[in-house]
């Protein structure tokens, strides 16, 4: 779609919408205002794409603390702590960085009406706190805290910590007009900006969005934009955020190699990337560094060999790329094949550009540790720096990704980008068109063919339709109440955890010293079977994957089929009600929804929330599945002797793993069971609740319905003149999106 066009069809797309807003009729100005939600994202990111037609737009996204600013400032500012590092969502603000001849920063504020909102979700959070302290008189306040965060939204949280921040100087920058200022050099910018979107900066409470434009020939042709959080609780920025994304070509997104593509990073993935059009994703274990750490404290702690850095980088980027593998299936075809994956630690990078006397408590920290755990690539200065800019990474995410990836590709994946936005984009709108078409025509039929009578007998009989209604579906409730716990202990005997009967194995070698032929001793390099720990590590994970995976199909299973029969029964009784009737006024359309909408709460049943139970068990797999046998007591062995020692020593640890394996296997299901009964009595209760005001909210929905029939019907002509001006500017708009 060329500008000229979008141009012409948000024109046209604003007029219709302004001549259906000019005509008053019950129920159209929602449908109207749902519209406008489509209809506005698609206006504000399609400008936004086809003004800047000749400029790549790269998205840095990821959730909070897994490294974006650290990332970016290793890419662009040569490590320097120009973005300051997000501790909360209130200082994971959105900043967008391109190409300008003169440097300059500009600061967009939260709108008043942004503020407002979280005054209301601060006013809340105090009421919570106040009722959890009347309610724990004398509790530490760490069990006030806790409770605290049981009973208060992400969304309440932030915005408290924002509200409770906000001095009278920045309050007075809700709702002005941006700040432009300049800066000098790098330096400069690091010293202002701390002051806007630094962890205790005096405006940080208030920046909503942050633009910066440099003179710096690598941005020319380029614009990066440094997200918040992938599950930033401030609405507001989120849906600015979702706006840049529409809009973006490419993403690199960072998750903590700590918790590799964890299930908040793999539904952005899917929810966010997915759908947008993005032409590359280039995921990057983040935080390198941290995982290779952990590894060497898990060694020490185990008083295992240090290991190579080499191997142990190896060994782990195999992990990485295993879990790809193991959610790819659940990520979207075409998205799938875009998928790329890195490493990168933007400390590592810092590190290796600073003197030693600049490392900040943090680096001095980790170069500690490194040193420590893998002490001989760390020997001299320039061995260290050399490492860390290993890890680090950023020579081959700026040649091979940045460059060859994006820019070199650049006209391409900016045509694709503007074809499959525009197509997915239009398509949802007529969609969206469609849908309200359909539901003035229905009404415009349904309203030619009625009479008062009819209506007035509907009335009478609606009230035996719900009480029908509702005795079914008490009926089907108490069934399904009586049956689900028989029902999961089923499941529990049929949902299996798959057995590690066989440990893997693989040839290795190693000095081993044994007895010599006539005195003293002989130590030679012997070939011998020990443990496979990486094909152990991934029957393990696979098995606790699967077991999850397989409750979490059953789990669905259960609770379609109880909503199935639902709506059979329900939708029979209307049917049944309908052949009673015998009225074309009768419009079982309705029903049925009210039916189908009623039973919504079913569908949040999709998935029970053992996520974060399946990543410790796959954790806790890999610390069994690294356990090693070192080779011993062979010195007073004859050399014939030394093989059938150490098969012996390799059958009892490989005893020991399978024991540790089933021990797991048993917490696990153990877990996983208390998880099931809590979410099963959540669920009952919920459907408690439906149960008791099932057929008010019906017959409230019902009586709306009827009512507006009866004045639809006194005024018939002219509401039947309104239909069809409603059904024509529709079908006007409709044509605009074919």
């Amino acid at each position: 779609m060329k500008k000229e066009e979008l141009i012409r069809l948000i024109t046209e797309s604003e007029c219709k919408l302004h001549e259906l807003k000019a005509i008053s009729y019950e129920g159209l100005s929602e449908n109207i205002t749902e519209f406008e939600s489509l209809f506005g994202e698609f206006k504000e990111s399609g400008e936004e794409l086809l003004s800047s037609s000749d400029t790549l737009q790269i998205g840095i996204v990821g959730q909070v603390k897994a490294g974006k600013s650290s990332f970016l400032n290793s890419l662009f500012f040569d490590g320097e702590d120009v973005l300051p590092k997000a501790s909360t969502p209130m200082t994971a603000g959105l900043t967008i960085l391109e190409y300008s001849e003169r440097n300059t920063f500009e600061v967009e504020y939260f709108s008043e009406k942004d503020w407002d909102v979280f005054v209301r979700q601060d006013e809340e959070y105090q009421k919570r706190k106040q009722e959890i302290l009347a309610n724990n008189q004398g509790a530490p306040d760490n069990i006030i805290r806790n409770e605290l965060e049981n009973r208060t939204s992400d969304k309440v949280r932030s915005a408290h910590e924002m509200v409770s921040t906000c001095g009278n100087r920045a309050k007075e920058k809700i709702g002005k007009q941006n700040d432009v200022n300049e800066f000098h050099d790098i330096d400069d910018l690091q010293d202002v900006l701390e002051n806007y979107v630094g962890k205790n900066g005096e405006y940080t409470s208030v920046v909503k969005s942050l633009y910066i434009k440099m003179n710096d020939e690598r941005l020319k042709g380029l614009r990066i934009v440094d997200t918040p959080g992938v599950n930033d609780p401030v609405v507001s920025r989120e849906n600015r955020t979702r706006t840049f994304l529409n809009s973006c070509h490419g993403v690199f997104l960072l998750s903590a190699s700590t918790d590799f593509l964890g299930s908040a990073d793999v539904s952005f993935l899917n929810a966010r990337i997915g759908g947008s059009g993005i032409g590359s994703v280039v995921i990057l274990a983040s935080k390198f560094d941290s995982v290779l750490q952990d590894i060497g404290a898990e060694r020490e702690m185990k008083e295992e060999g240090r290991g190579d850095l080499v191997d142990t980088i190896e060994m782990q980027t195999k992990k990485f790329k295993k879990r790809l593998r193991e959610i790819s299936n659940t990520i979207d075809e075409n998205l799938r094949t875009r998928l790329k994956l890195d490493t990168t630690a933007g400390i590592g990078y810092s590190i290796s550009r600073k003197p030693s006397k600049k490392w900040d408590d943090v680096e001095q920290r980790v170069v500690e540790q490194m040193k420590r755990f893998y002490p001989e690539y760390f020997t001299t200065e320039a061995e260290l720096k050399e490492t860390f800019e290993g890890l680090a990474n950023m020579t081959e995410i700026r040649e091979k990704y940045l460059g060859h990836l994006f820019m070199d590709n650049k006209e391409r994946i900016i045509a694709e980008k503007v074809n499959a936005f525009f197509s997915n984009n239009r398509k949802e709108i007529s969609d969206n068109i469609t849908r309200i078409l359909g539901e003035y025509n229905n009404r415009r039929e349904q309203l030619e063919s009625t009479t008062l009578e009819e209506i007035k007998r509907q009335r009478n009989l609606q009230e035996k339709l719900f009480g029908e209604l509702e005795s079914t579906f008490i009926q089907i409730f108490e069934r399904f109440e009586g049956n689900i716990q028989r029902e999961i202990k089923e499941l529990s005997n049929r949902i299996l955890f798959n057995e590690i009967r066989n440990i893997p194995t693989e040839s290795t070698s190693d000095a081993i010293t044994y007895k010599g032929m006539l005195w003293g001793h002989n130590t030679n390099e012997i070939s011998f079977e020990q443990v496979s720990t990486y094909q152990l590590g991934n029957l393990i994970r696979a098995s606790v994957e699967e077991y999850g995976n397989s409750w979490n199909a059953e789990w669905k299973k259960l609770f379609d089929k109880t909503r199935k029969e639902m709506a059979e029964k329900l939708n029979e009784a209307i049917s049944k009600f309908e052949t009673e009737l015998m009225s074309s006024a009768f419009n079982d359309a309705y029903y049925r929804g009210l039916i189908d909408k009623a039973l919504d709460v079913l569908r949040d049943y999709k998935e029970l929330p053992i996520g974060d139970i399946i990543t410790e068990y796959k954790r806790q797999g890999d610390d069994i599945a690294c356990q090693q046998y070192e080779p011993s007591g062979t010195s007073e062995l004859k050399e014939v002797e030394v093989l059938p020692y150490l098969r012996k020593q390799l059958e009892s640890h490989k005893s020991r793993l399978i024991k540790q394996f089933r021990i797991l296997a048993d917490q696990i299901k153990n877990d996983v069971k208390k998880e099931i009964n809590k979410s099963l009595q959540d669920s009952i209760s919920v459907i408690n609740k439906m149960k008791l005001s099932f057929s008010d909210n019906l017959k409230k929905e019902g009586d709306i319905y009827l009512k507006k029939m009866e004045e639809d019907m006194e005024e018939k002509t002219e509401v039947l003149n309104k239909l069809e001006v409603i059904v024509s500017k529709v079908k006007e708009l409709s044509i605009l999106y074919k």
